[in-house]
């Protein structure tokens, strides 16, 4: 009896040894398929090793990742959740199901993906900045910095101009410009002729009013891409904001105009600077165009408001300021549209503006205060 036992189970070592051979090698060829970026070819020699071992983990993973890279995510979640169950305290398959799932827009997943890689090891440099970046993609500037900066401390040899430019954007949009501008120095050193990069620090430059910078900058987005709406509009911003001079500006957005009819931004500014210059006529045709093309620009509805309420056409202004307050809540677009109400003598309407204003805790609260107090 026993030995018939050991010969049965002699023979099943065998028979599985007969099955888990050709898995390795089939194992081993996608390997050096994948070695040599032939992610196609690796993918169908690990589903020839899946086939033959559906428990190979390594095999499970490595067809994961190579969906991944093919940028077939959907295709990569079984794999991975497979690699999982059989290799539940390997980092990299944590990582790989984060991935695959920001792909596919499945935030949660990816998150709790993501923390799990970090938990099993908390100095996984390609985690934190894939972190970073659903953060980024969310507008989560700060979130993102913290994560983009953990994977700087864990991954000094960054090659990749594009992360630094993230990082230089999230700087910009948190208004801190001169990490900005080390950041976006960076990028450019990294990643040569890079437009996006020149027109982000273009951007930090004004924001510092170093209009010479930020020209230089531009500009050399322009030298690159002659059809770079967004330099045209950054020269026109430096104009605007920095010389104060509203004719070179709008001469500045209308190049972008020329181009390109349909940029909404042109067209709004162009309607600020005809504002600003008290021609509010010409200013009406601007900012209805930039309407036309998004109707829910908030800004430009808000600056439509200011110009028929300056020719004291309050019907017309109230009608912008209320479809602006419909989407967002501003302080300028409830002020406005207070002294639209004062201008018809509207009291009551204009102490409900006041009213909200003052919950904002506005300083224009007191302003219009007055105004209805004189009434």
């Amino acid at each position: 009896m026993k030995k018939r036992l050991i010969l049965a189970l002699t023979g099943l070592f065998l028979f599985s040894l007969s099955f888990a051979q050709p898995a390795v090698t089939a194992f081993e060829e996608g390997k050096k398929f994948k070695k040599e970026e032939k992610y196609t070819n690796a993918l169908a020699s690990f589903k020839k090793a899946i086939s033959l071992n559906p428990n190979y983990k390594e095999a499970n993973y490595e067809a994961g990742w190579c969906c991944n890279e093919l940028e077939k995510y959907s295709e990569a979640l079984p794999y991975l959740e497979k690699a999982k169950k059989l290799w539940p305290e390997a980092a990299k398959v944590y990582l790989e199901l984060g991935y695959a799932n920001q792909n596919l827009k499945n935030r949660d997943a990816a998150l709790s993906n993501y923390e799990k890689c970090l938990s099993i090891e908390n100095d996984y440099a390609l985690a934190y900045e894939y972190l970073g970046n659903l953060y980024y993609d969310e507008d989560e500037y700060e979130k993102a910095l913290e994560n983009y900066q953990k994977y700087i401390e864990f991954e000094p040899d960054i090659t990749s101009g594009t992360f630094y430019y993230k990082v230089g954007y999230c700087y910009n949009e948190l208004d801190k410009y001169d990490d900005a501008i080390s950041a976006l120095k960076k990028a450019i050193e990294l990643k040569k002729e890079y437009i996006a990069a020149y027109n982000e620090l273009g951007f930090a430059y004004l924001k510092k009013e170093n209009r010479e910078e930020a020209l230089k900058n531009y500009n050399e987005a322009l030298r690159i891409d002659p059809k770079s709406f967004v330099a045209m509009n950054g020269i026109g911003d430096v104009y605007k904001d920095v010389d104060k001079d509203m004719d070179k500006a709008i001469a500045a957005y209308q190049r972008t105009l020329r181009a390109q009819p349909e940029n909404k931004k042109a067209n709004y500014q162009i309607g600020w600077c005809y504002n600003d210059k008290e021609k509010y006529n010409e200013a009406v045709p601007f900012l209805k165009k930039a309407l036309d093309i998004d109707p829910k620009y908030v800004s430009a509805l808000t600056e439509l408001g200011y110009s028929y309420y300056s020719l004291e056409n309050y019907e017309d202004a109230l009608k912008e300021f209320d479809n602006a307050l419909a989407i967002r809540k501003t302080e300028l677009s409830l002020y406005y549209a207070g002294l639209c109400y004062i201008g018809l003598k509207q009291k009551s309407n204009a102490t409900r503006m006041y009213n909200e204003l003052k919950d904002l805790g506005s300083e224009y609260a007191d302003k219009i205060k007055k105004k209805i107090d004189a009434l």
